[in-house]
């Protein structure tokens, strides 16, 4: 089939990739706009536009998906379907063009972790299974007719950085066979339902700081969750501290610490919450470089024995 691809971060490229190498012909690829970014203000460009540089497809950069003139672009392409992976929210009046509609890649298996943030939520709620689900956009976000599933099992160490990776080239082979299927109309969709539905809300700050009279788990959860960005956080002497590496210690000898009572010792950096003490193995203090604790430490030895907030 003939497409337009809708995408910008790390997580669609695999996606691009898998689909330039397939049957199927890319007529044009919508990124978000160049940003100006970090100290030098140097100009930024999406993962999916140095992709599609990459491979000479034609690339449109609206700052607005409503706008007439990628109305009037997608309408002279005339694509039968699009491919959208983690872009915008799309109008009516642009998925309405192709006749084949809009194929959605969906990082949970919904109508699970319907929202901007499935695999975040899911590590956050301790959940042993991811996914991923491609589906026929709707108006409503997250909505759609359901085509295919495929499901990952997670275990209490993964990040949500590692589960993204995985799922990043399992979506590719997703979307390719659910593209396949469609032009063999071997696709029956089938509506989701709305009563099993869950959501997974954009990631706002107040979700990331670290409240130590949690249990150990819910703040070894809030911490992979939340890793590699935005990162789980907390505060030492006004300083905001980012954690990385958790481990829950479960040994019975460990002595109780306070909770966010801080311990260094034989190279574990331990820190007390409503239950048992957890390990970190990276920090990373407000204006500096993530470290690995040994390096961390050497800067802030006093650090022990201190409480963070």
């Amino acid at each position: 089939m003939k497409l337009v691809f809708f995408g910008t971060p790390d997580f669609a490229v695999p996606t691009l990739d898998a689909l330039h190498d397939s049957s199927h012909e890319i007529l044009g690829v919508v990124t978000s706009p160049d940003k100006k970014s970090g100290r030098g203000l140097k100009v930024k460009s999406a993962a999916i536009k140095k992709s599609a540089e990459k491979y000479s497809l034609p690339i449109y950069q609206p700052e607005s998906t409503g706008s007439e003139q990628l109305h009037s672009i997608l309408k002279q392409i005339n694509p039968d379907i699009y491919v959208v992976v983690a872009y915008k929210i799309l109008p009516e009046s642009i998925l309405n063009i192709p006749p084949r509609g809009a194929v959605n890649l969906h990082a949970s298996l919904l109508p699970k972790y319907r929202g901007a943030a499935p695999v975040n939520h899911a590590i956050l709620n301790g959940e042993t299974e991811t996914g991923l689900t491609t589906f026929l956009i709707q108006k409503k976000v997250d909505t759609g007719d359901l085509l295919l599933q495929q499901s990952l099992p997670i275990d209490n160490s993964v990040t949500t950085g590692e589960a993204l990776s995985k799922l990043s080239f399992l979506g590719a082979d997703l979307v390719i066979k659910t593209l396949d299927a469609l032009a063999q109309n071997k696709i029956k969709p089938i509506k989701q339902d709305g009563d099993k539905a869950t959501f997974a809300p954009k990631i706002s700050v107040q979700d990331c700081k670290i409240n130590w009279s949690n249990p150990a788990l819910m703040i070894h959860n809030q911490i992979r969750a939340f890793s590699p960005k935005p990162g789980a956080f907390t505060f030492y002497k006004n300083k905001r501290v980012k954690l990385f590496g958790s481990k829950v210690l479960q040994n019975l000898h460990n002595a109780r610490l306070l909770p966010g009572e801080i311990e260094h010792t034989n190279s574990f950096f331990k820190i007390g919450t409503g239950t048992e003490p957890i390990q970190i193995t990276n920090i990373q203090i407000e204006g500096k470089k993530k470290l690995p604790v040994d390096q961390f430490i050497l800067g802030f030895p006093k650090i022990t024995g201190g409480i963070f907030d």
